[in-house]
């Protein structure tokens, strides 16, 4: 009889856990021109939590992550330029260790509640939607519209540094190979 208790009660915990990650998300409508100060609590404590630590991205054998910087924006609180309302970071993208793409970002309340939108100074296709879940980990959308597919939800985690690349060392130079020019 105490099988049968114990096997319930561990069923109902694996279910419980199941339904508990399956989490769901829902998009609000923003005003499309509004600006990081008007939701600028939320954004910094964001900003903070990420600016100047390695970020790697969803598993430790992924291959890739994200650095922030904090970006001053001189123009700042001045209405009559385009970033005159924006809190901005500059994100440098990693594939193993080596950076393979800088992107001055603006930050910005996103439309999935809970999350702060980040996007691309110069290409706003460039885009991730952020939480914090804790000092260690954030989730992050690549976009506004993956929020219907929870699986699309990438985790990133606080690493000293990102992977090396195992194909690094396999490379030869000139001189190694026997070619010369």
């Amino acid at each position: 009889m105490g099988w049968i208790i114990n096997f319930v009660f561990a069923s109902l915990i694996a279910a419980f856990s199941f339904t508990a990650s399956a989490e769901t998300f829902e998009r609000i409508e923003l005003d499309k021109d509004r600006t990081s100060v008007q939701y600028a609590g939320p954004i910094k404590s964001i900003t903070k939590a990420l600016e100047g630590y390695r970020w790697l991205g969803q598993t430790e054998d992924m291959n890739g992550g994200v650095v922030f910087e904090p970006y001053v924006n001189t123009r700042f609180g001045k209405n009559d330029t385009e970033t005159g309302g924006a809190i901005m970071v500059k994100a440098t993208y990693y594939l193993y260790d080596e950076p393979v793409k800088e992107a001055l970002m603006i930050a910005r309340q996103s439309e999935i509640p809970g999350f702060v939108e980040f996007y691309g100074y110069d290409s706003r296709e460039l885009q991730l939607h952020i939480r914090m879940v804790d000092d260690n980990t954030f989730q992050a959308f690549a976009s506004d519209d993956e929020y219907r597919k929870p699986e699309k939800l990438m985790t990133y985690k606080k690493v000293e540094q990102f992977n090396k690349s195992n194909y690094k060392s396999q490379l030869k130079t000139p001189e190694e190979d026997g070619t010369w020019f």
